[in-house]
């Protein structure tokens, strides 16, 4: 359980819009309540499908400089997820029933399958649930493994916007990750991951399209052989990165 999860997290703790100045204490002190949450539902009225990008920034204590990446992400809820980072180097994560999948740089692929995995046999068939209700709004699924805080605010032009605290049920992953954020109107719009150890990672999605997948996008979650890897993107050196992001 515990490689199937720092795989999962590993990933989704690399993206977001900045929310540097806050903890959202205020947020983790509104308990939802039932009423609230099934009108929050139907606003956001999940999809079976989407796809689109995102933008991610990852705050350190150790580094002045956030480290940022970009990508982008597929799911099905009948399939999984697909969480494709495309710079400043190329990875993805694929997850979906009993089984996870990684993909390097170089288009190696690495399969975890819940069977071989043991004791993450239960991480690797909740996570792709998870993952799949963050994505889609899904509340129904949320109540099923978080801890729900909810903070709404009315604008003149009648837009709801929220913000959804979670605190994970399952003491494995609270301890990993003690808290998540959701922020939205209509549509999620961002993702903020807390650490354990204070560090956290905002992700922005853009470019949402619910339309249904092409084949081309269903074929992607079960890859055969090595991956091409992408021509367009640019690999950067991750330690330069580093170096760069701990200058004042």
């Amino acid at each position: 359980m515990k490689c199937l999860l720092s795989l999962a997290l590993s990933l989704m703790l690399l993206c977001s819009p900045s929310y540097a100045d806050s903890d959202y204490s205020e947020l983790f002190s509104q308990h939802a309540n039932s009423a609230e949450l099934a009108k929050l539902s139907q606003q956001l009225s999940p999809s079976e499908q989407a796809k689109g990008k995102f933008t991610q920034s990852r705050y350190l204590k150790v580094l002045k400089k956030p480290l940022l990446s970009q990508g982008e992400f597929i799911f099905a809820k009948d399939l999984g997820v697909i969480w494709q980072q495309n710079s400043p180097f190329a990875s993805t994560l694929i997850l979906k029933d009993k089984q996870l999948i990684q993909i390097d740089s170089q288009g190696n692929i690495s399969v975890n399958d819940a069977e071989q995995a043991g004791s993450g046999s239960q991480m690797s068939e909740v996570m792709p649930k998870l993952l799949n209700a963050l994505l889609s709004g899904d509340i129904q699924q949320l109540e099923q493994h978080f801890n729900l805080s909810l903070v709404q605010a009315q604008t003149g032009a009648g837009v709801n916007h929220w913000q959804l605290g979670l605190k994970p049920i399952d003491p494995m992953i609270a301890k990993a990750l003690p808290k998540l954020v959701l922020v939205g109107d209509a549509k999620i719009q961002s993702l903020v991951l807390f650490s354990a150890n204070g560090d956290r990672s905002e992700i922005a999605f853009s470019t949402i399209d619910e339309r249904p997948l092409s084949s081309s996008d269903k074929a992607r979650f079960s890859p055969s052989k090595p991956l091409e890897p992408d021509a367009a993107v640019t690999p950067v050196n991750i330690d330069a990165q580093l170096s760069e992001s701990k200058q004042p």
